[in-house]
């Protein structure tokens, strides 16, 4: 059994990225950049104004000014402003030759082609040419997330066609015989499958694309046929139950009966402990222990490495350090635990409220769980107002 650390240098030195594509603008957000992106001229182009109001010189102190031109955005200046002189302008209009600063339109009264100030602000009022970046200044790193902000940057910047990962490409299968679709009410022995939407929901807040889910019940040759009716059209395989040593325990099995190297069977974790890890070539596949909470926790501690390593995208472990809402009990010893929890903002601070959750199956420890309270293993009681650390599933993040 290893240790959580290991478990994910070993993911990170085991899964190269998938190979990057030119694609669309519009079809960009939610990937992840794959190169640099240099701005291409200086930001602003030029110097404009940053109010409506009226361009006069820098210097000039005039006690009312004739009305020589209008500039909207997108015009070229056609005058030179003079002493005494100024130009009617609208703000991100380009300021025009002369001119040094810019009067708002509400320090100022207008008869007809004549202005007179009001007051004078301290501000110029405009934003200079490249005051945001110079050309060739690198504004996007490789690894980044493409969100609204940076799809919109890259517009600006004219990078029409990123160098993007694509989506990573998931198959999901669940076993265990007791399992039912949940539309259906269970029988004796049986469970309504909730992994399903378990993955589909966590795939769908890390952009991953979810290519087909089934149901494979408890036998090794059926799980071995359903892997295999998958094809070669995905990159990360995702096996619900079947992780453990038990006798319809087929995991590994299949995994290895299909040609996957096993680099780990067990993880020092809790929930979760019982997860493997396999690569055949560029695919790759894990294992995940049954219980949903095991499958929420390992899918953010090791799962989610995985799937950022494929896209490029910069490994994410987002510690922050929150005031505890409760106690918590002594944990047992021997495994880590990764305890689900809430975080809120306070005006002192983070403050994280551990959810309760009797067992790894238990779902109420999910709801509204945003982050996860590693405590180490034999951690002694853990008082209410004390500092913690918190590791926040900020989905897609850098």
């Amino acid at each position: 059994m290893i240790s959580l650390a290991e478990a994910r240098a070993l993911i990170a030195a085991a899964v190269p990225p998938l190979d990057a594509a030119r694609t669309p603008l519009a079809e960009a957000h939610g990937r992840v950049l794959r190169e640099d992106v240099a701005a291409d001229t200086d930001l602003p182009a030029f110097d404009r104004s940053a109010m409506d109001g009226y361009a006069v010189g820098a210097d000039d102190d005039s006690t009312r000014f004739r009305v020589v031109a209008e500039i909207q955005p997108g015009a070229a200046p056609a005058v030179e402003i003079r002493r005494g002189e100024c130009a009617r302008i609208f703000t991100g209009a380009a300021l025009p030759p002369g001119a040094g600063r810019v009067l708002m339109q509400e320090d100022c009264s207008r008869a007809a082609e004549w202005m007179t100030p009001q007051r004078r602000d301290a501000r110029d009022w405009i934003r200079r040419r490249g005051e945001d970046a110079r050309a060739g200044e690198v504004l996007l790193r490789a690894g980044h997330w493409l969100r609204a902000g940076e799809v919109s940057l890259l517009a600006q910047l004219g990078a029409v066609q990123p160098l993007v990962s694509p989506r990573v490409r998931v198959r999901h299968f669940t076993t265990g015989n007791e399992l039912v679709p949940p539309a259906i009410t269970p029988g004796p022995g049986q469970i309504r499958d909730s992994n399903s939407a378990l993955i589909a929901a966590l795939l769908a807040e890390s952009g991953a694309q979810l290519t087909g889910q089934a149901r494979c019940g408890d036998a090794l040759d059926t799980l071995i046929a359903a892997i295999e009716s998958a094809g070669a059209e995905w990159d990360t395989l995702l096996l619900s139950g079947g992780a453990s040593v038990g006798d319809y325990d087929f995991g590994v099995r299949a995994l290895e009966a299909l040609g996957f190297t096993i680099h780990f069977r067990q993880i020092n974790l809790r929930p979760g402990k019982p997860l493997v890890f396999a690569t055949r070539e560029r695919q790759l596949a894990f294992v995940i222990p049954g219980n949903p909470v095991s499958h929420f926790v390992t899918y953010h501690v090791a799962i989610r490495l995985a799937l950022e390593c494929l896209t490029g995208a910069r490994p994410s472990w987002p510690l922050a350090s929150a005031e505890l809402a409760t106690d918590l009990p002594a944990q047992p010893p021997g495994r880590e635990t990764f305890w689900p929890a809430r975080v809120s903002a306070t005006s002192h601070g983070l403050r994280v409220h551990p959810l309760p959750w009797q067992s790894s199956g238990d779902l109420r420890g999910l709801l509204g769980a945003n982050a996860l309270l590693p405590l180490p293993p034999a951690a002694g009681p853990t008082k209410f107002g004390e500092p913690v650390p918190v590791l926040l599933l900020a989905l897609g993040g850098d």
